[in-house]
């Protein structure tokens, strides 16, 4: 089976588990409607990397750019590939390594709640091992850490049918007494992940982890661009810390992050609040482009300010991506709405007249319809549902 084909199948959710990921056929289609002649294609969410991915397989120069690093290293994995013999061989170290050696603790108190202590002192063994090995620095390392990285969840007590991290009844009941080895699971999800990504690419690829509403050095690393493809963030819709917690928590110390530098940094994120961006002259054209603003500062006050910082840090975001695209080129936004506080946002027609405002024309536009999924379940006495989401194009005046 050829790349593209392998990009337009469904990949199982155990090595492709992230939340809100773009799916492969749409982020295809995308690609060969608006970058087919991409001289260079920009994804700034990449996400689970799907855009890439498709952009890569058709012989494009890809880069990524997030502020989760398990998206980053999903991501990357996935468009530079990586030596199967040589990951194969760190693996075997790795466990070797392991195997009654010191521990490397990872750092968070509810770390009991979701691991069984045998679990547990296998998994710090790994990371102490892990971190001795420096996997970090090369592409079959990384495959590695992935391997890791996406052994977590099945290992844990959490509910395996759910995208999201919890404990069920369901869970308690069918996953007590039961053991979770990290290394046999690891060297099975490796074995698929050579498969689909076992491969040197034919193209540069790069993906780097960056918070595109704060890093001023985003000029420096991702050189100009001709095409942008992306779907932003929601506005509290998803939360990408707590839906990745497991992972980051665990690949803590191994890759070069901090969770205390990135939990609070992610767009329309609920943690971190500051009241201090209701006030200013920016916050009064927040209020101007999103009416219902009006309401939530009078009664969720919370809500309003969650709007106003994303709104913020979106603007900021977009201005970052501006900066890199040459006079011409392509932005594609996949967005839909959002309820907060009770309230309807079209946060896709938002986002469109924040982007013509600096500067880009809308050329085309299209709904895609979603089924049979809930974003966010039951957050502040409602259930969000996204039905639609619409893809808008836009060409750099």
């Amino acid at each position: 089976m050829d790349n593209l084909s392998t990009n337009m199948m469904a990949l199982p959710t155990r090595i492709d588990r992230y939340p809100a990921k773009m799916i492969s056929r749409l982020a295809s289609s995308l690609v060969e409607r608006y970058a087919s002649n991409a001289e260079h294609l920009l994804d700034p969410f990449c996400g689970s990397g799907a855009v890439l991915k498709a952009g890569s397989d058709r012989g494009l120069r890809v880069t990524g750019v997030d502020l989760n690093p398990f998206g980053v290293l999903l991501s990357g994995v996935k468009v530079q590939g990586f030596d199967v013999k040589r990951a194969n061989a760190y693996l075997d170290c790795l466990l070797d390594a392991a195997e009654g050696g010191p521990e490397l603790a990872i750092e968070w108190d509810k770390k009991g709640y979701w691991f069984t202590p045998a679990t547990l002192c296998k998994y710090e063994r790994i990371r102490h091992a892990a971190r001795q090995m420096s996997l970090c620095r090369s592409k079959a390392g990384r495959a590695v850490l992935l391997a890791f990285g996406l052994s977590v969840r099945p290992c844990s007590r959490a509910d395996q049918r759910s995208p999201k991290p919890f404990i069920s009844k369901y869970a308690r009941k069918n996953r007590k007494g039961k053991h979770f080895d990290p290394g046999s699971t690891a060297r099975s999800l490796l074995d698929e992940l050579s498969e689909l990504y076992g491969r040197r690419p034919r193209h540069s690829a790069e993906v780097h982890q960056l918070d595109l509403a704060k890093d001023a050095k985003l000029t420096a690393v991702v050189p100009p661009i001709s095409h942008v493809i992306t779907s932003p963030p929601y506005i509290n819709a998803q939360d990408y810390f707590r839906n990745s917690k497991l992972e980051l928590y665990m690949l803590e110390g191994i890759l070069p992050f901090k969770i205390d530098d990135i939990m609070c940094r992610f767009i329309g994120t609920e943690r971190g609040l500051e009241n201090s961006v209701l006030q200013g002259d920016d916050s009064e054209y927040r209020r101007r482009l999103v009416p219902e603003l009006a309401f939530l500062e009078k009664h969720r006050k919370e809500q309003a300010v969650i709007v106003h910082r994303y709104l913020r840090d979106i603007a900021t975001a977009f201005g970052n991506v501006r900066s890199l695209m040459q006079r011409g080129g392509v932005l594609v936004v996949v967005c839909g709405d959002n309820l907060i506080g009770r309230r309807r946002i079209c946060t896709w027609r938002v986002l469109n007249q924040l982007l013509v405002t600096m500067g880009f024309t809308l050329f085309d536009s299209f709904g895609d319809r979603i089924r049979n999924r809930a974003v966010a379940p039951m957050r502040c006495g409602h259930k969000g549902l996204i039905k639609e989401e619409i893809v808008s194009a836009f060409r750099l005046s």
